[in-house]
């Protein structure tokens, strides 16, 4: 059960974080930040399960 305890701790973390950049991504004039930050947003709000192949297809798409 320890796994599982410490896993659910890992989530609320990952979803604080991603709560964070999205209030980042809206606060900021910058749009490479915007896009930057919602990009980590969406990595860590869970949708991580994705392929890495995904992730560099992303990059591809916005010029980096």
């Amino acid at each position: 059960m320890p796994d599982s305890e410490n896993d659910s701790k890992l989530e609320l973390e990952g979803l604080r974080l991603a709560s964070d950049l999205m209030q980042l991504a809206k606060e900021t004039l910058d749009p490479d930040l915007k896009e930057h930050c919602l990009r980590m947003a969406k990595h860590w709000s869970g949708e991580v399960d994705e392929p890495a192949k995904d992730d560099t297809e992303v990059d591809k798409d916005s010029g980096q």
